[in-house]
């Protein structure tokens, strides 16, 4: 009986994680995030427009997901960076931030119900 109820939880386990891969699947096909649409870096040359995409959500993972962010902006003569490059930067820290935010906010519940499991 425990050989027939063993091979049950195995098929049970493997259907369970079949559905589970399907709907993740399902899912991944209304994300918006450049980092998982696309191979190549995120290209950012006008600090409104990188604003503009960063205010965009995903209707997958709230945040988008931006992976590397190319910034194509010239230096000035003197060596130092434009107000454009830093205005960038600094969005994409912001951004940064509030992904790590968000993430660790989306992680916190489920390690809560996981110690309530126990």
């Amino acid at each position: 009986m425990s050989a027939k109820l063993s091979s049950l939880r195995k098929r049970l386990v493997k259907l369970e994680q079949e559905h589970a891969d399907r709907v993740r699947r399902e899912e991944l096909e209304n994300c918006n995030c450049p980092e998982l649409k696309s191979d190549v870096s995120f290209l950012a040359v006008w600090p409104e427009a990188l604003e503009a995409e960063m205010n965009e959500t995903c209707p997958v993972h709230g945040l988008r997901r931006f992976g590397e962010i190319v910034i194509m902006d010239c230096v000035k003569p003197d060596g130092t960076e434009s107000e454009n490059t830093m205005k960038m930067c600094q969005l994409i820290d912001s951004h940064e931030r509030r992904l790590a935010q968000h993430s660790q906010s989306s992680v916190e519940p489920e390690e809560e119900n996981d110690s309530q499991e126990s």
